[in-house]
């Protein structure tokens, strides 16, 4: 069994890396998320402009913040700006991955921050998202 150390400010190293596990994109996921953030846009159960059903843009989100879960034990964080830029539709049957590194951290106000950049992909390693994220962490 993997011991995960906890996500400390002083844990982390500008520069390191992180990767997701893989998800397979199914219908089933996409309608969930759609009902979770309510958003029931006609292109994610039918025709749409990309030739047939896509995920909402932010489907991803909660993987890239997910990658960090891969090497710590994560207690909590408070999201102080996200932003994304989406380059290619996530399809249902996409087996799909994020990679990140983390860029910058800081303290500000006596507040403890990280920022991580990522990249979503397909299984080609086409990337279908990037983005960045900025945490507050929240050390238990």
């Amino acid at each position: 069994m993997t011991d995960f150390p906890k996500l400390t400010y002083e844990a982390l190293a500008i520069g390191e890396e992180f990767v997701s596990n893989e998800e397979i994109v199914t219908p089933e996921d996409i309608d969930t998320y759609a009902f979770a953030v309510d958003d029931h846009h006609p292109w994610f159960s039918g025709p749409s402009p990309f030739g047939g059903p896509v995920a909402h843009p932010t489907f991803f989100a909660n993987q890239a913040l997910r990658m960090r879960h891969t090497k710590y034990v994560v207690h909590a964080g408070l999201h102080a700006k996200m932003q994304f830029q989406f380059l290619e539709p996530i399809r249902p049957g996409m087996r799909v991955r994020s990679r990140g590194r983390i860029i910058d951290k800081y303290v500000r106000r006596g507040k403890k921050y990280m920022v991580t950049e990522f990249v979503t992909e397909d299984q080609g390693g086409r990337p279908l998202v990037r983005g960045q994220f900025t945490q507050m962490l929240i050390e238990g």
